[in-house]
C-alpha cells in the first residue's frame, strides 16, 4: 500500500510504471468486478492499464483514510460523470461525501489526489511543437510574437487549467482558455478567475520537466498554511506530494474490510 506520508488533509501521490500481466491481476483485486468490466472495454491496452492503476491507487488511498478494503470503497458517477465517493450514511441524509479524489495519467505516470474538499490534479506530456491556434485555445491569448511558442510553457498553462476544470467539475464542458491565472505567490499558488465556478480556487505547478508537467488545484482556504502550533515554529502545509514506483506499492498489504 502507498506509504501514508505526513498527516495532512490533502494527499497527492505520483505512481511511476505500468503493471505486467501478473501486476494487473493483483490490482484488479482492488476494484469491484463492475468497475473492472468498464475499464476492460477501453480499446487500447495502455489505456486500460493506466485506468486500472489510477482506480486502484485511489481506492487504496481512500481505503487508508476510511479503514476499509479498497474494493469496499463505494464510488459513484457525480455531476458530469466525475467519480466521487459515496458514503451510505452521509448521502442518505443529503450531506456531501467526507472525502474527494481526482485521478490523472499520462504515459506511465498516474497522479492521484485525495482530500476533504473537491480538488483537481493533472499531468500531461509536453507536446513536441506548438502552433498559434493551440496556444490560443489553451491560454485564451495569442502567443508571444517575438519567439516561437514554447512547448513546455504551453504545458504549464495546460495542466494548471485542466486541474482547475477538474476541481470545479466542469471538465470538458468549458474551454481552458476561458480561465485567467494570476501570477503565482511566494508559495507557488495562482488565483483563478474567468468563470464564477472557479473564483474560490487556487492552482499551482507540481513540477515542469522537459517531458511532463503536473498541477494541483485546491480551494483557496486549503492553500494557506495552518496556524503555527507555537510561536516561532515554521508554518506547515495542508498538502503533500510523494512519488512511488508502482512496484513499491502494488504488493503492499491492504486494509481489512
Amino acid at each position: 500500500m502507498p506509504h501514508p506520508g505526513p498527516s495532512v488533509p490533502y494527499q497527492v501521490v505520483l505512481s511511476r510504471g505500468l503493471p505486467d500481466e501478473a501486476g494487473a491481476v493483483r490490482l484488479r483485486r482492488d476494484l469491484p468486478e463492475a468497475e473492472w468490466r468498464r475499464i476492460a472495454r477501453l480499446r487500447q491496452p495502455d489505456d486500460r492499464l493506466r485506468s486500472l492503476v489510477g482506480r486502484a491507487l485511489a481506492r487504496r488511498l481512500l481505503g487508508q483514510r476510511l479503514g476499509r478494503a479498497p474494493a469496499q470503497v463505494s464510488l459513484i458517477a457525480g455531476p458530469r460523470g466525475k467519480p466521487m465517493l459515496m458514503e451510505a450514511g452521509p448521502h442518505a441524509s443529503g450531506m456531501p461525501p467526507a472525502l474527494h479524489f481526482n485521478i490523472a495519467h499520462s504515459g506511465d505516470l498516474v497522479l492521484v489526489g485525495i482530500g476533504p474538499e473537491p480538488l483537481g490534479v493533472d499531468v500531461e506530456h509536453c507536446p513536441d511543437s506548438v502552433d498559434a491556434a493551440l496556444w490560443r485555445l489553451i491560454t485564451g491569448r495569442p502567443p508571444p510574437p517575438e519567439v516561437p511558442p514554447d512547448p513546455r510553457a504551453l504545458c504549464t498553462h495546460w495542466v494548471r487549467r485542466e486541474a482547475v476544470l477538474k476541481a470545479c467539475g466542469l471538465g470538458l464542458a468549458a474551454e481552458p482558455g476561458t480561465l485567467r491565472l494570476a501570477d503565482a505567490d511566494a508559495a507557488g499558488w495562482s488565483r483563478v478567475s474567468g468563470r464564477p465556478e472557479v473564483e474560490h480556487l487556487r492552482v499551482r505547478l507540481l513540477w515542469a520537466s522537459p517531458d511532463h508537467c503536473a498541477a494541483l488545484c485546491l480551494p483557496d482556504a486549503a492553500t494557506r498554511p495552518p496556524a503555527c502550533a507555537s510561536a516561532g515554529s515554521p508554518p506547515s502545509e495542508n498538502w503533500s506530494l510523494r512519488t512511488q514506483a508502482l512496484a513499491d506499492w502494488i504488493g503492499a498489504p491492504r486494509p481489512a474490510t
